[in-house]
């Protein structure tokens, strides 16, 4: 059996282990309570990016469909203008 002294000296000891362990414990919080904070301003950041992107995306088709739209079109008065001139004889250049 240990004596009264070994005792406090063990008593002591897990006092110390369990104010260290308490300390780290602290620091592991603390430190994910930083990387959760990091991680919501990189989610937010993202989002934003994502919005800017699908935004460029709708800007960059309306682009395509209007030049598409715009070629068919000078494509079509091309088309009719050469009719014109080479198929109808009424027609004057004034």
């Amino acid at each position: 059996m240990a004596s009264k002294s070994e005792i406090e000296g063990m008593l002591k000891q897990s006092i110390e282990n369990s104010n260290k362990l308490s300390k780290h414990i602290e620091a592991l919080w603390i430190e994910i309570g930083e990387k959760q904070t990091a991680y919501y301003d990189i989610k937010y950041e993202l989002s934003e990016i994502k919005s800017k992107h699908r935004e460029c995306l709708d800007k960059f088709k309306e682009y395509v469909e209007g030049n598409r739209k715009h070629k068919k079109d000078t494509k079509e008065a091309q088309f009719q203008k050469d009719w014109i001139e080479n198929f109808s004889y009424e027609r004057t250049d004034n």
